[in-house]
């Protein structure tokens, strides 16, 4: 029983996901959907951070702090930073 009650629900959520998509593409094509803006952050303040936090100067903790980022978007940043410079 419990079975077949799991099985209903787990096909109403696949239900509820494609037209969350199918709507989602309407959307994107309408011009509507753009998910998202990035955040900016002064290259120069970053590069200077970045130098001082390789150099075991300052925590990672304290570059975010200082820059106004979360933890996910500064390694993000320092990932798209050492690919592109070096």
């Amino acid at each position: 029983m419990l079975t077949i009650f799991g099985a209903v629900a787990q096909l109403e959520r696949e239900y509820i996901l494609a037209r969350q998509k199918e709507g989602i593409e309407i959307a994107k094509a309408e011009g509507k959907y753009k998910g998202r803006k990035s955040i900016d952050i002064d290259r120069d303040k970053f590069v200077a951070i970045y130098n001082r936090w390789r150099a075991v100067e300052i925590t990672a903790r304290a570059s975010m702090k200082e820059l106004g980022i979360k933890a996910s978007t500064f390694y993000r940043r320092v990932a798209r930073y050492e690919i592109n410079e070096m």
